[in-house]
């Protein structure tokens, strides 16, 4: 949703523009937290299709439903302290009016948005991400025409400017919520998963002390990664919303290809926990093999595209004379460590299909944490390279968790004791 939002708003101006991507950078910096312990779900789920016992998955996923619940809660509460003290992150005066009141109808978002992510976890888990594709797609389809439609006003409807993306964002993720819930249930072709009695609260216990058990560290790994991009987005409005709008451009139309390169991962996962489930260390390096060469080749001709024609995908967003020459030098920064964040991602996807989930997050902590904030800060700041020398700082991180990443992976896979 997040990338409509960014290039339907650019077009209200600079202020609107770096008001709502410091409203969804900090939404998705708390996400990191919550949807990172659902991520375990596909893992688990998958290993179960390993094991050839498709129908367990369904306690798995009832699991997430009651886990789902606790994490709304803490995360929308951490949203509603953030609305109230947004002035402690000493943003422009424009950005904290404009972000607080988006945070105040997307907060609503976050249980449409869990409850959708455990069953396309599931159904991912299972296997068949094309169901999660499609559904993924059509709520962005309602979402670009609610965004149409309230943000610049449509007949009687009268123009909403920024909060007509706060309400088709949450309307969009109520549609994907209920698209979700209804496939996983009653779709005639995911009966042939449904266990021959529903299980009861016992079994769907000792399933969420699973999912806890590999999704904290997950969790962990993913609010590193997550919270230092919306950090630096953080320390580029200390230079004001001209820069800050030309970092979310560049961020967001990174973010476009990042899917992909994501899609990669999580396909990697899967088929990666399959293999540990048949216990098949042979069939892990070859999936991983495959993977990692894909996504390389992705990769290197996506920077290139991003390199040649960074004008014209700047464009696409609308944005005043004032903030395209602070775009473009972006550009190139995002061709550089897109390389690094599609490796690094699909290596920590990996990482979790063998459950080595706790060497993925003292990783994504030592490289976000340790190296990428302090040289980020030392660039921007004590250098004055301000929103540069920030983007430099994560690029060199994101190269250190891709090197690391991709290291730990095959030395953990090497040691796994699986007879082929």
């Amino acid at each position: 949703m997040g990338v409509a939002d960014t290039i339907m708003v650019g077009r209200l101006g600079e202020d609107a523009l770096a008001g709502v991507n410091q409203g969804n950078s900090l939404f998705f910096m708390l996400s990191g937290l919550t949807i990172g312990v659902l991520f375990a779900v596909s893992t688990l789920v998958s290993i179960k299709v390993g094991e050839k016992n498709e129908k367990g998955g369904f306690i798995i996923y009832r699991a997430g439903i009651y886990v789902s619940l606790i994490l709304f809660l803490f995360q929308f509460v951490l949203l509603l302290i953030l609305q109230h003290h947004f002035e402690w992150l000493k943003q422009s005066d424009a950005v904290n009016i404009i972000a607080p009141k988006y945070l105040s109808v997307v907060s609503w978002s976050v249980l449409p948005m869990l409850l959708f992510l455990n069953a396309r976890q599931y159904t991912d888990g299972l296997g068949h991400t094309k169901i999660s594709m499609v559904l993924t797609l059509a709520g962005l389809v309602v979402n670009v025409i609610l965004n149409a439609v309230l943000i610049y006003g449509f007949g009687p409807i009268e123009a909403m400017g920024y909060m007509g993306a706060a309400w088709a964002t949450l309307i969009s993720r109520v549609f994907m919520m209920l698209s979700g819930l209804w496939y996983v249930r009653y779709a005639r072709f995911m009966k042939q998963f449904l266990p021959d009695e529903m299980p009861n609260l016992k079994q769907v216990w000792q399933e969420t002390r699973g999912i806890w058990k590999l999704g904290v560290p997950t969790a962990l790994q993913t609010f590193a990664e997550w919270a230092c991009f919306s950090l630096s987005g953080i320390m580029v409005g200390w230079y004001g919303s001209v820069q800050l709008a030309a970092h979310a451009v560049a961020l967001n139309a990174a973010s476009v290809t990042y899917m992909v390169a994501s899609g990669f991962g999580i396909a990697g996962s899967i088929m990666v926990g399959n293999a540990y489930g048949e216990k098949s260390r042979t069939k892990i390096k070859q999936v991983a093999h495959a993977t990692f060469i894909l996504l390389l080749a992705f990769e290197m001709i996506n920077a290139v595209v991003f390199i040649l024609f960074r004008e014209q995908i700047a464009n696409l967003y609308g944005v005043g004379e004032e903030v395209m020459p602070y775009i473009l030098p972006l550009f190139v920064l995002a061709a550089i460590f897109q390389v690094s964040d599609g490796i690094q991602a699909a290596a920590m996807s990996m990482l979790r299909g063998i459950k080595d989930v706790i060497w993925a997050s003292v990783i994504a902590v030592f490289s976000y944490w340790v190296i990428s904030i302090p040289v980020s800060y030392l660039l921007g700041e004590t250098a004055g390279k301000e929103m540069y020398g920030i983007w430099l700082g994560f690029t060199v991180g994101l190269i250190v968790a891709s090197v690391l990443g991709v290291y730990r992976f095959y030395q953990k896979s090497a040691r796994l004791t699986f007879d082929d």
